[in-house]
């Protein structure tokens, strides 16, 4: 049996007249018959009844027409589905993701993903910085928002962002009227630094610029996050370095200067494991190159 089979039955018991069956599937009528015939006899059933010219469906092609139509309806749906599945229109996708994403770029991306996909299914997972590259390769998640990348590493890769760091200061500090900072106007204050095992990215970038000017950052205070750090800040507590995206987060007592060494520079990737991704990976890759391209900052595949 096949479904072309289906469809012959299915026109013959709409119409219940062979001829203008056979004129709908633009085929001759014997042949029709013949389909028909030989879909009865695997069957072993008659599906119709004839009386004099006239055809009726027997009880069994009732029921067989009932479940015929089920198996063409969740036939088309199969190449339905699996054709938007290609197009990355439905699935799903872990991702992973870190602080400061959760609040910069991750809402924007999220939103406009939902929008354009919004059969497929977006888990969300977090990690530090410093975990998502093990997250990865542990199975953990199909992609994953990270700041650096190994130099053996054998993932795949998109580079989303490079961007500048900026100062993040008090209001009332006498610095904050300059419009741009140096670290060595720093060398007074203390500097804030991120912990090692959660962004060591960003510890080693900050021990340079200071070690450049002649100092040492505070070990006294050394965050885990950047909202830790920009409530230090708030308190007047310090200063520290963030990215220039986060100068979309407002917190009280807090500005942003930027940072005249334009050298530094933070990045950000998203990543994967797979050689052969799902499509809607792709689509989930696609539209953060797309969105970050609208903002300063560039994106490229790796």
């Amino acid at each position: 049996m096949e479904l072309r089979h289906l469809r012959y039955f299915l026109t013959v018991a709409r119409t219940l007249n062979f001829t203008k069956a056979a004129e709908e599937l633009h085929m001759a009528q014997p042949p029709l018959s013949r389909q028909i015939r030989e879909l009865e006899e695997e069957l072993g059933v008659a599906l119709f009844e004839r009386r004099g010219k006239r055809v009726f469906l027997s009880s069994a092609g009732q029921v067989f027409e009932e479940r015929a139509r089920r198996i063409l309806a969740d036939t088309n749906s199969a190449i339905v589905d699996s054709q938007r599945a290609a197009r990355g229109e439905i699935g799903r996708v872990a991702v992973g993701f870190f602080e400061h994403i959760a609040y910069t770029l991750l809402p924007p991306l999220l939103r406009e993903f939902q929008q354009r996909y919004p059969a497929v299914t977006v888990e969300l997972r977090w990690f530090s910085s410093a975990e998502q590259i093990n997250a990865l390769d542990r199975g953990d998640v199909d992609l994953a928002f990270v700041r650096s990348l190994p130099s053996d590493s054998q993932l795949n890769s998109v580079l989303l962002l490079q961007e500048p760091f900026y100062v993040a200061i008090a209001k009332d500090n006498p610095l904050a009227a300059k419009r741009q900072i140096s670290i060595k106007d720093c060398m007074h204050l203390r500097v804030i630094n991120y912990r090692k095992d959660v962004a060591p990215d960003y510890h080693a970038t900050i021990n340079q610029l200071c070690a450049l000017a002649g100092f040492s950052p505070s070990t006294s205070f050394e965050m885990g996050q950047i909202y830790a750090s920009l409530g230090l800040v708030s308190a007047g507590f310090g200063v520290t370095l963030v990215p220039a995206s986060v100068q979309r987060t407002h917190m009280d007592n807090v500005v942003y200067r930027p940072l005249r060494e334009q050298h530094a520079q933070s990045e950000l990737y998203l990543a994967w494991k797979e050689p052969n991704p799902p499509a809607a990976l792709g689509s989930f890759v696609q539209l953060a190159c797309e969105i970050t391209a609208r903002a300063p900052g560039k994106a490229k595949v790796e």
